[in-house]
């Protein structure tokens, strides 16, 4: 049994940037096959200040991403019926578009003054809320000063009180 190494060199590995562009397909798309293989001989990387930096074999590649062969499809014939009915799809599904567009537009205004509104409203009932709390107080200030009227002054009561002691002390009733 012959055991074959195949050696590699530098020229046949590509950066994830160089193997996305050289075969037309997203860094991220690369970056899960760079997953898959990472213990394999066909992925390299190296430390850098930034982190791990990989480089895929172009072997690889070819395997995962290359088309081996493709047969040719006829050549499509469009009447000219087809291609306007076609050119008129496109322009309705964009004028369709455009009416969604300013439609959301319009829901968006709408919300922006249904905020200002709960805004404005949500004040108000502070304001009023306010206004009421105010006059409660007044009502309980004038309650409180008619009550102060009624009862007789601490100095009143004092005397009162003394005359009566006074007046127990002397006479015994």
């Amino acid at each position: 049994m012959t055991n074959h190494i195949m050696i590699i060199t530098n020229q046949e590995f590509l950066t994830i940037k160089e193997a996305a562009q050289q075969y037309n397909r997203s860094e991220q798309t690369i970056r899960r096959l760079v997953k898959q293989h990472i213990l394999t001989s066909h992925v390299r990387s190296e430390d850098t200040p930034k982190g791990k930096a990989y480089q895929v074999s172009q072997v690889l590649l070819r395997q995962e991403y290359e088309v081996h062969s493709v047969t040719p499809l006829p050549a499509l014939v469009v009447s000219d019926s087809l291609q306007l009915e076609n050119q008129q799809l496109r322009e309705a599904v964009a004028e369709r578009d455009r009416t969604i567009q300013q439609l959301q537009n319009r829901l968006f205004e709408q919300g922006d003054v249904m905020n200002a509104m709960a805004n404005q409203l949500t004040s108000q009932m502070t304001n009023q809320k306010m206004s009421h709390i105010e006059e409660l107080l007044l009502q309980q200030n004038v309650q409180l000063g008619d009550l102060q009227k009624r009862l007789p002054s601490p100095e009143a009561e004092e005397s009162t009180h003394s005359k009566r002691n006074l007046w127990h002390r002397l006479f015994g009733r």
